[in-house]
């Protein structure tokens, strides 16, 4: 192997940073690769160099995730950017393609970071040009400040639906409508969770604060959509549904599908390891133990990778992952109570 590290991190974004960050502090020897051209991931994508103008129509998000990049990059940490990880096995031997040349290298542990994926949910039509997905959209929007210039139609659900639509809005794109899939009985199930929902009250501030500016541009809402299909000849021009008993046609050149997030899953199943079926999520993630050990020796996941839970719970799960590995490897960290 041309190249030995303590730990690879697969993965730049909060829980890969963070990882990296907290094993360089305790003196590992650390690797990241990501195929992305500079650190951040999905969430924190472009954030230390946004498309001019896009400050304010990105929110809150984006200044948290610049003060992260930063001190990613300043950290004691070998940074591999446009990397593509093509092979790891369970031996920890790592293939991988940068620049145009292949490599191989080892790691003692190897920390899964590789963040979450739109969940694919095939309806008619969705394959005419014109229908994307929300977050292709939304990586349009962050890395080239690419807004639609004809009207736009969200369908489908999860709170990404609602933040591109609040991004689009606030970059000049003119939303016509959302339409939403979440069954009137999903709001019934989640009543047991709303003492725990009303703990994160800034989450539920950023929430209305999107649902009122959205409002307030005129923008309809559509509840309970069903049976949901693309028309068009050679192109997207329309989307047709069910709502209220009847059917709907609202015309429109983009449509942007979403039904949330789930893990990606691709290298820890082709790794081999244990996953368990997650009802609440309705999708596998791997098995894991409080510090997000696998199934396999040496293979940790952080983040989104192993349960959906959002970047800053990401951020914690990095610093759990990084100091098991530690002490995996004889380096056990002082308890400061950091990732509690």
């Amino acid at each position: 192997m041309s190249r030995h590290w303590d730990v690879a991190v697969i993965g730049a974004g909060p829980a890969g940073m963070a990882a990296a960050m907290e094993g360089a502090s305790l003196g590992l020897r650390v690797a990241v690769l990501d195929e992305q051209p500079r650190p951040g991931g999905q969430v924190y994508r472009h954030a230390a160099r946004p498309a001019p103008g896009l400050e304010g129509a990105l929110g809150p998000d984006h200044a948290e995730g610049m003060a992260l990049v930063e001190r990613f990059l300043a950290a004691d940490v070998e940074y591999l950017p446009g990397t593509t990880v093509w092979d790891l096995n369970g031996a920890l031997e790592i293939g991988f393609s940068r620049a145009g040349v292949a490599s191989q290298a080892s790691a003692a542990q190897v920390i899964l970071a590789t963040g979450a994926m739109e969940r694919p949910v095939p309806i008619p039509g969705w394959t005419l040009p014109g229908v994307m997905t929300v977050g292709a959209a939304q990586i349009l929007l962050k890395t080239a400040a690419l807004v639609p210039a004809a009207p736009v139609v969200l369908a489908g659900s999860g709170p990404l639906l609602y933040l591109l639509a609040w991004q689009q809005l606030q970059a000049g794109a003119t939303i016509r409508a959302l339409v939403e899939t979440t069954p009137r009985s999903n709001y019934l199930a989640s009543v047991p969770y709303a003492p725990a929902l009303a703990l994160e009250s800034g989450l539920l501030a950023r929430g209305r604060g999107w649902l009122r500016d959205l409002r307030q541009a005129g923008v309809e809402r559509i509840h309970g959509a069903t049976d949901l299909g693309i028309e068009g000849r050679r192109a997207c021009e329309a989307i047709a549904f069910t709502a209220g008993g009847a059917r709907r046609r609202l015309e429109a050149g983009l449509v942007l599908l979403h039904e949330g997030v789930i893990p990606n899953t691709h290298v820890t199943m082709a790794l081999g390891c244990d996953h368990v079926w997650d009802g609440a999520q309705a999708c596998w993630r791997p098995r894991l133990d409080a510090e997000g050990q696998t199934s396999l020796a040496g293979i940790l996941v952080a983040g989104d990778g192993g349960g959906i839970m959002g970047a800053q719970a990401a951020e914690h799960q990095g610093l759990l992952a990084a100091r098991a590995a530690a002490e995996a490897l004889g380096r056990a960290a002082p308890d400061d109570g950091r990732a509690a």
